[in-house]
């Protein structure tokens, strides 16, 4: 064991040009018992005991330098064993072993490993890091606390054995404006001139269903009101802001999953904030045989809640465009449907279960149109002594309609009907027939409710400039199936997505 003085080093190299071998200058006494302690060393290895250096406190245990600038190394350790080349033990707070560099492009500390890890890290404290890496910059710039470079393979890959913690934690902690604060996590892709390959900006994959390892969960606190938990940006032609594949042939996968807890939030929002172009602020697509396009839910037994809700601020827009050219139907609504304003339509019928073959037929009724807004309301009244009757309407009649129309029918036998008195006080009557005898009567009155009065269906409608040429209905009108209105819009609205 060699017990060395307070202040000095215990072992001193200098290979500097010119440099002498003795110095700091020692004493003979020094010398001497430097001799002595180097043999014994020799004399403790052959058996088979390392020999071990001190330093007092303040002092560095090696100290070497160099002024050779041809880049080779000061000190080389070499081992064949399977053994540590070098172990440095800490047993107080200070670090283990410390490199450092003073150049602009030095290198504190460089490991390379032909078969195994080039830096390996292991701690046992539950809070702690097995690597850290600090950036101690004052300024923004493009340095990094830690930067890992992949030459074919992955730069970093982050595995746990916990669902209790996440693979990767990234933290922001700067203060400021919100436009002047960095994402947590930041992902950039560089295609070069490759063409034939997409890569991702950050591309994390969990094992697991939705409720066990996720590829990539984000949160923004509270403290933030406008922040994202995850932020996705896209400058390429045919980039994606945020593209997800659930790559699972089977089981309920999501591809993209959006929730907010918020009493005023939304659980996923697309925006294309371009101002031209054929633009899409959400687009789904499955290719299942039972699959959705999109699924949308409003889960809450209360309030007034929208499962797809849907708006266009255009003149020439559609708030919901539904494109039922190959398809069965366009739209089907299992359950009511309501409609503000008008509703236009090709034609209309009620379907039902047939009455007398329910289970393999249908029946169809047309609806009965006219260019007015017609309401229409029939009955049948017993005639009294007299042969007249007085038939009651209900007693919003006459505040929804105007211009009523009347007809007759005597059931059994002919009489000479006729309407005595018309509507007023929501009521007519009738007159000429027989005592007993009873008649049918229809009356029918155009709307003039509020609604009705300042919406009135025009009968004649000029066509709109991109309508004029197209046609609603183009093989009956004896034309191309691409001369269709809804063929043309369906054609634009497909070719976005080729």
């Amino acid at each position: 064991m060699i017990d060395q003085p307070t202040g000095e080093p215990q072992v001193v190299a200098d290979t500097s040009a010119g440099a002498s071998v003795s110095e700091p200058t020692r004493s003979r006494r020094s010398i001497i018992g430097a001799g002595i302690a180097g043999l014994a060393g020799l004399v403790l290895g052959s058996l088979g005991r390392p020999s071990a250096a001190q330093a007092a406190a303040g002092s560095p245990l090696i100290m070497g330098s160099t002024s050779n600038s041809a880049g080779t190394s000061n000190t080389s350790l070499t081992a064949a064993s399977t053994g540590d080349t070098l172990l440095v033990t800490q047993t107080g707070a200070g670090t283990a072993l410390r490199g450092s560099a003073t150049a602009v492009n030095g290198i504190a500390g460089f490991f390379t490993s032909a078969n195994g890890p080039g830096v390996s890290g292991v701690t046992a404290n539950k809070d702690k890091y097995a690597v850290y890496a600090g950036q101690d910059a004052a300024a923004t710039g493009a340095g990094a606390a830690l930067r890992a470079q992949g030459a074919q393979n992955s730069a970093i890959v982050a595995t746990t054995n916990t669902l209790a913690a996440p693979t990767i934690k990234a933290v922001n902690s700067g203060t400021g404006a919100i436009a002047s604060n960095g994402p947590a996590v930041q992902g950039l892709a560089s295609l070069g001139a490759a063409t034939d390959i997409h890569p991702s900006g950050v591309y994390l994959r969990g094992a697991g269903e939705f409720a066990g390892p996720n590829g990539v969960i984000g949160a923004a606190s509270a403290d933030s009101s406008a922040g994202a938990g995850v932020l996705a940006l896209a400058s390429g032609v045919f980039g994606s802001g945020v593209y997800a594949v659930a790559s699972s042939a089977s089981g309920s996968t999501t591809g993209v999953y959006g929730q907010s807890d918020s009493d005023a939030g939304i659980g996923i929002s697309g925006y294309a904030s371009s101002g031209t172009g054929a633009t899409i602020g959400v687009y789904g697509v499955s290719d299942s045989d039972t699959g959705y396009g999109m699924w949308a839910v409003a889960s809450a037994a209360t309030g007034t809640t929208f499962g797809i809700y849907g708006q266009s601020d255009s003149n020439t827009g559609y708030a919901v465009y539904c494109d039922g050219a190959t398809c069965w139907y366009a739209l089907y609504a299992a359950g009511d449907a309501h409609v503000t304003n008008t509703l236009t339509k090709g034609g209309g019928a009620f379907k039902i279960d047939h009455p007398l073959d329910p289970a393999n037929q249908f029946l169809l009724h047309s609806f009965v149109e006219s260019p007015d807004m017609k309401n229409v309301y029939d009955g049948v009244v017993t005639l009294d002594s007299k042969g007249e009757a007085t038939v009651t309407m209900p007693d919003w009649f006459e505040a929804v309609n105007r211009d009523f129309r009347y007809q007759l029918t005597t059931i059994g036998e002919f009489a000479p009907v006729y309407i005595k008195s018309e509507i007023a006080a929501n009521s007519f009557s009738i007159a000429g027939g027989k005592a007993g005898q009873r008649v049918s009567w229809l009356v029918t009155g155009i709307r003039k409710d509020a609604w009705a009065n300042e919406h009135r269906i025009p009968v004649e409608l000029a066509k709109r400039d991109h309508e004029k040429g197209l046609y609603l209905h183009p093989t009956e009108n004896g034309q191309a199936a691409e001369k269709g209105i809804d063929a043309v819009l369906t054609a634009a609205a497909r070719a976005r997505h080729k």
